[in-house]
């Protein structure tokens, strides 16, 4: 076994970011198409039936899309991210008004779906009443979207973001339009609404989601962004020290600070389902913190390894093995990175550097620790 892992965004991240980028289009296209009345869009072609199947089964299709989002969102384990976050608005550990955002459109389109299907046993003005209640499910999907989206920056995404305002400003400013003068108040407003929420967005996004810092502005909690600074500071492979000694030291505030050689096993298991786990144990050289334990599980990969998707590192004494705790924060190949810290709060950034030999699972190289 020469490589242990690769490390990296999960299949769930990829269907997570798809799926939702997907059902906002699929939303955008049939709360417009409701909002600017099918009924009114009709032509000798275009029977009205046609058009109404057309809502429908775009508004089904944006729920199937918006259920696998949810299902993989939960799947993931990235983000602490409950069963109850989905339906409960702003409770959660992450990011509790965007993704709560999230769930409020999520409940809506629940309640439009269940309304649509029972709609005799409903009536027409309960029906009714809950679709137009619905509309208000799309500009709090897009805020739960631009809130919480890794790829709001993203060029690609702030097209589509602009396009779905576009359709949506087209479809207000046509209801409400047709049929001037009647309900000119509800009109004036509906048409004040479709100039306020682009101007909006312009005006929030800049200090919002595109400005630096925003993960923490949005609640994202201190362990991730810990964790993601010290993947985005882990050299990269291949670097770092690797002499045949080892060095020692410590920083000003007292923390260990050190590279030695290290030596131990490697060994791979099963857990079923497809899942398969790593067990690295190793011993330093020369070192107080000299016994290094390593846990990753993830998806098993043919050949050997598995693509990770949680671990454990403890690093300690022979008396106090777990003296400090932490996750893998990046992982190429045999290159590891991780983040530890003790009981008091101290923090330790470890890169171990491996040699493995795939028949024995013997396991060689350096680890280097610092504050």
């Amino acid at each position: 076994m020469t490589s242990i892992a690769a490390i990296g965004p999960s299949a769930y991240w990829y269907l997570t970011r798809g799926t939702g980028t997907i059902a906002l289009i699929l939303l955008t296209l049939s709360v417009a198409l409701g909002v600017a009345n099918v009924r009114r869009l009709r032509t000798e072609h275009m029977p009205r039936f046609v058009l109404d199947a057309v809502h429908r089964n775009v508004s089904l299709l944006a729920m199937a899309f918006l259920l696998v989002h949810i299902v993989t969102s939960l799947l993931d384990g990235f983000a602490p991210i409950r069963l109850l976050d989905v339906v409960i608005p702003f409770r959660s550990a992450y990011r509790p008004l965007w993704l709560g955002f999230g769930a409020v459109a999520f409940d809506l389109l629940v309640a439009v779906v269940i309304t649509s299907l029972l709609r005799r046993s409903f009536g027409y003005r309960a029906w009714r009443a809950t679709h137009w209640a619905a509309y208000a499910c799309w500009p709090v999907a897009l805020l739960h979207g631009l809130g919480t989206g890794t790829d709001t920056k993203a060029g690609w995404m702030l097209v589509i973001v602009g396009g779905c305002v576009i359709v949506m400003i087209v479809a207000v400013v046509s209801r409400a339009t047709a049929g001037w003068p009647d309900h000119a108040g509800a009109r004036l407003a509906a048409l004040a609404a479709s100039a306020l929420v682009p101007l909006g967005l312009l005006v929030w996004l800049p200090s919002g989601p595109l400005a630096a810092g925003w993960a923490k502005k949005a609640g994202t909690p201190a362990s991730l962004l810990a964790a993601a600074s010290a993947s985005s500071s882990t050299p990269a492979s291949g670097t770092g020290s690797s002499g045949s000694g080892g060095s020692t030291g410590s920083s000003s505030s007292g923390s260990p600070s050190f590279t030695a050689q290290a030596s131990g096993t490697v060994q791979q298991g099963s857990l079923g389902d497809g899942l398969a786990g790593v067990d690295i144990n190793l011993a330093l050289t020369g070192q107080q913190l000299s016994t290094l334990v390593i846990h990753l599980r993830g998806q098993a990969i043919e050949g050997g390894g598995i693509q990770m998707t949680s671990s454990e590192v403890t690093l300690g004494t022979q008396s106090d093995p777990a003296q400090y705790r932490g996750q893998v924060t990046s992982l190429e190949g045999t290159n590891i990175a991780a983040l530890l810290r003790d009981a008091g709060g101290n923090q330790l950034r470890l890169v171990a550097q491996l040699n493995i030999d795939p028949n024995s699972g013997a396991a060689s190289g350096t680890v280097s620790v610092s504050p």
